[in-house]
């Protein structure tokens, strides 16, 4: 064993402390990268923000009539700042935003609002916390009951009596028809008749309105109203339940239509647009280590308005590219999603794929669909017969549509989906059908044909 020194000639792949800055601010949304340029702009004396002008004769020249009020009563706007009128409505927009409720706070303060016994009381506030994400009641009675020490009796009763009566409405279901039948009002005939059918008529809900009325013996019109009111009914009332962070969201991209038809496609000017270098201390000599923390300093600025600019044009030409690509999508909604993946948006134009995953990853886009999210553009796609592609999400809903139109007493199998989607010219495999079955939470053929037979 030796020690020695040996020259040695290689390669190797570095970021440079500018590329690495790049592809840091490229990655932010538009949340994060305000507060990164907050947080620069602090510590960084060379960058400043660019400040609003104000114009126009009526900013600049003092208001004669107000002067001369302040003339003849005395300027008293200090006094009136302090005195309890002034005080007396302050501005408490963030206390509001920290005092609001989530559901499940909610029905525990409604819970304590009702007069009962402490032990129902007790119990009450244990099966709101039992409760699932939808407001449903799911949890075994018999493991509840040994838990809270009671009667399976009592947790029922206490179920029915307290929480399901509390606010909104079908919160504490045991079932799907439960919760529906929950928010009906015995004394409304459009609800009783609505009650009929979900107790009833369950199996042919899905008849036309003339043959769902002679079922019933109604009208056809009373049966409309009925369908109406069925629509209105919330089969999750308990969404939000458990309450969830707050997430705010800025559009990175502006799609919208022109007066020619075709996508214009917008880069917003957000606060980082105003980021300019301080002419403060242009030309100043520095020396010693004030010059050496100046100089890094400048770097930092010149690195970060040369990545804000890549991360504009970046921005654009992804967005332009998506506006062409995906024009149908954006005219008619998910039905008109083509397949398109992240390398065939960096083939055309011209970048990285891991760069279009960073100008996509986390953020959004405002369109005529609404906002959301820029991953929405991208779908993976099957071949059909004619050489060309199908989206995903397309398939999906085929294949949705399928199941819930087939015979309650003969479900069709996932080989049977896929002969006929063979047959519409979408070239799938049966296991292909099953894996996107699974994704659209649908349930085997047989797990169907049992919960029909029941």
């Amino acid at each position: 064993m030796q020690t020695k020194l040996v020259n040695k000639l290689g390669q190797r792949l570095a970021l440079t402390p500018q590329l690495t800055q790049s592809l840091k601010v490229l990655a932010m949304n538009a949340i994060e990268l305000d507060t990164y340029i907050e947080e620069t702009l602090e510590s960084n004396p060379l960058l400043e923000m660019e400040q609003e002008s104000h114009s126009g004769a009526e900013s600049d020249l003092p208001n004669t009539e107000t002067e001369r009020s302040w003339q003849e009563e005395g300027d008293n706007r200090w006094e009136m700042m302090y005195t309890p009128a002034a005080r007396e409505y302050p501005d408490n927009r963030e206390q509001l935003w920290e005092d609001e409720q989530t559901l499940g706070e909610t029905l525990h303060e409604q819970a304590n609002r009702q007069p009962m016994q402490a032990e129902a009381r007790r119990i009450a506030h244990a099966l709101i916390d039992s409760l699932d994400s939808d407001g449903y009641f799911r949890a075994d009675i018999e493991e509840l009951a040994d838990d809270l020490a009671t009667s399976p009796d009592m947790i029922i009763d206490t179920l029915e009596s307290v929480v399901q009566e509390l606010e909104p409405a079908g919160i504490g279901a045991r079932s799907l028809s439960e919760c529906l039948l929950l928010q009906l009002d015995a004394d409304d005939p459009v609800d009783t008749l609505v009650r009929r059918l979900l107790l009833h008529f369950s199996e042919q809900l899905f008849e036309t309105d003339e043959a769902l009325a002679e079922l019933a013996g109604c009208s056809v019109e009373k049966m409309a109203d009925a369908r109406s009111r069925m629509r209105r009914l919330d089969p999750f009332p308990g969404h939000g339940l458990h309450g969830h962070n707050t997430i705010y969201v800025r559009p990175e991209i502006i799609f919208r239509h022109g007066p020619d038809g075709q996508i214009q496609v917008e880069v917003p000017s957000h606060a980082w647009h105003g980021v300019r270098l301080n002419e403060t201390w242009q030309g100043h000599r520095w020396q010693g280590a004030e010059r050496e923390f100046m100089d890094a300093a400048l770097k930092e600025a010149k690195w970060l308005l040369y990545a804000l600019d890549q991360r504009c044009e970046t921005l654009y030409k992804v967005g332009s590219c998506l506006a062409k690509r995906q024009k149908a999508f954006l005219d008619h909604g998910l039905l008109g999603l083509k397949p398109l993946t992240l390398q065939d948006v960096a083939e055309e134009v011209e970048l990285h794929e891991s760069t279009i995953s960073r100008v996509t990853n986390g953020k959004y886009a405002q369109t005529p669909l609404g906002l959301i999210e820029m991953k929405r553009f991208f779908s993976g796609g099957l071949p059909t017969r004619g050489g060309g592609a199908i989206s995903v999400y397309r398939v999906q809903q085929r294949i949705k549509a399928l199941i819930e139109s087939e015979p309650a007493s003969r479900p069709i199998s996932d080989q049977a989906i896929a002969d006929r989607l063979c047959a519409e010219g979408v070239e799938i495999a049966r296991r292909t059908v099953a894996k996107y079955r699974e994704a659209l939470g649908l349930p085997t053929s047989s797990k169907r044909k049992r919960v029909t037979k029941r």
